[in-house]
């Protein structure tokens, strides 16, 4: 009995490793399969993570807002003040240049009216020295003085910054609105009623010396100049003059040089009371304006 058991275990051996095999064994389509859907889950699950989030409260958002705000709001400020402080130092600026300017101006246009002092009283001598009939005239002294008493004087003011202040829009940087209105005024003056004086008093500047060379010879007007003028030889030397003055009478009828001598020196005097009248007054009014605006200046932006 022991023998058969044995034969049939040699005939029929154990296939329990087989089996086993088979059931460990997963076929490669399925393999791919399982992977495929881990890597999905992988992937959905990084695709969609769960976060845990936080609702802010409203004070919160306005909280964010204030700071946001107030952070905008200081840059302003600060850009602000530093424009401020740019101004204000351009605006000074302005105000160096401008005293500086009309301190300037000031000995020049003093300069100008005793040159036209001097220039009036030699036109006084001029007109002093022709009398009628024309041989009762002192010619000398009248050739003596008619260079001065023609002499033409002008002031020019200096515009630098005034010139700047209207291009620029200069004013505008001006904050001491009384200092702006005196510069402003100040220039008006000058370019307007100033200049209409000019024009007046050149027109009768031009008939007067039309005049002249009508009733006086030239060549001792220039000699007597020249002399005087560069080598300051006094005129009461100039004993050749009355010579001259015999040569070189113009070649007029007693009556024609006596209209012409008696149209010039009317004219020569509406010359100078025209520069008493208007000219000396607006040369007056020009100085008052300097005088004022050093002071205001000086005061108001604490300059020297």
């Amino acid at each position: 009995m022991a023998d058969n058991t044995d034969e049939e275990h040699l005939d029929n051996p154990p296939n329990n490793q087989s089996e086993n095999l088979s059931d460990e064994i997963t076929p490669s389509k399925d393999t791919e399969t399982i992977t495929q859907n881990q890597e999905t889950e992988n992937m959905e699950v990084q695709k969609h993570p769960h976060r845990v989030t936080h609702k802010k409260k409203w004070g919160e958002y306005l909280l964010e807002f204030l700071m946001l705000f107030l952070a905008v709001f200081l840059g302003f400020l600060a850009e602000y003040q530093l424009e401020h402080v740019i101004e204000k130092d351009r605006e000074k600026e302005y105000m160096t240049t401008m005293l500086e300017d009309i301190k300037a101006d000031m000995p020049l246009l003093v300069s100008t009216e005793k040159n036209w002092e001097e220039s009036n009283n030699s036109a006084d001598s001029v007109v002093n020295a022709i009398t009628f009939p024309i041989a009762t005239a002192d010619l000398r002294k009248a050739y003596r003085h008619i260079n001065e008493a023609l002499n033409y004087w002008s002031f020019k003011y200096n515009d630098r910054t005034t010139a700047q202040l209207k291009n620029a829009g200069g004013f505008r940087l001006l904050h001491n609105k009384k200092v702006a209105n005196e510069i402003i005024a100040y220039d008006q003056f000058y370019n307007n009623a100033m200049t209409n004086m000019e024009a007046q008093h050149n027109s009768f500047y031009e008939t007067v010396v039309k005049l002249r060379n009508k009733v006086f010879v030239q060549e001792i007007i220039s000699k007597i100049y020249s002399q005087y003028q560069y080598n300051r030889v006094p005129l009461s030397a100039n004993s050749w003059i009355d010579s001259m003055i015999s040569k070189n009478r113009i070649p007029l009828r007693e009556e024609a040089q006596s209209a012409l001598m008696f149209e010039f020196k009317n004219a020569l005097l509406s010359y100078k009371q025209d520069y008493i009248n208007n000219m000396k007054g607006g040369y007056d009014n020009l100085l008052k304006y300097q005088q004022e605006l050093i002071t205001l200046i000086s005061k108001e932006y604490h300059l020297e």
